[in-house]
């Protein structure tokens, strides 16, 4: 039986497929493809229970981390970020 990290790869690849139709139309098309994403995840994760509310807490948190690396790989320390704030 395949591991989560085996089905995960999986589901990214088929999501990379439909990212790649849907995305590049722009950085606020972009942002809102992301947004939309993370947000549906959560639904779907609370309509089939597949996690638990800390563990897809904990995922968040760790993915924010992820980001922040992919986005400021060893650059200088960057400004505040006030323009996304909710």
């Amino acid at each position: 039986m395949a591991t989560v990290d085996e089905l995960q790869k999986q589901h990214e690849a088929k999501l990379d497929e439909i990212l790649r139709a849907i995305g590049g139309k722009g950085k606020s098309s972009d942002w809102a493809l992301v947004r939309a994403l993370i947000h549906k995840a959560v639904h779907f994760n609370a309509d089939a229970k597949a996690g638990e509310f800390c563990a897809i807490a904990t995922f968040l948190a760790e993915q924010t981390g992820h980001a922040h690396s992919l986005l400021h790989s060893g650059d200088a320390p960057a400004a505040r970020h006030e323009d996304f704030k909710h």
